[in-house]
């Protein structure tokens, strides 16, 4: 029987180490400039941070599935995603409330669907 130190190799031992590559060249100042010239320019108020959106936040939606279907045939048809329509809505509706001569009425099939939703969230 052999020894430990007599064994073969293991078939899934860690590679042979490589030799070491050239060395990568420091600065290259043709190349900042070569970048920065393919680079699109940055919209005003954009940040690392926040990058095109400015202060922008995400909102989630919680939709019934036959809406959200009928959110993606709408959007489908209007040749842009189920998102870009829904925030498209959010933000005309927004515009009708903040218009000169107050918030839109709330009708009573609207009253009732919001006292729905309360209820639903009780539970």
């Amino acid at each position: 029987m052999a020894g430990f130190r007599e064994r073969r190799p293991s078939r899934h031992g860690a590679p042979a180490r490589r030799a070491a590559g050239p060395e990568l060249e420091q600065h290259d100042p043709e190349l900042d400039s070569y970048l920065a010239a393919l680079a699109p320019d940055a919209e005003p108020g954009a940040t690392e941070t926040t990058g095109r959106f400015g202060t922008a936040q995400v909102f989630q939606l919680r939709l019934p599935a036959l809406r959200i279907e009928q959110l993606r045939r709408v959007a489908d048809e209007r040749g842009t995603s189920p998102g870009a329509l829904a925030t498209e809505w959010v933000l005309e509706r927004l515009e009708q409330e903040d218009a000169p001569t107050g918030p839109m009425p709330v009708t009573a099939a609207e009253a009732g669907r919001r006292a729905q939703l309360r209820l639903r969230r009780r539970r």
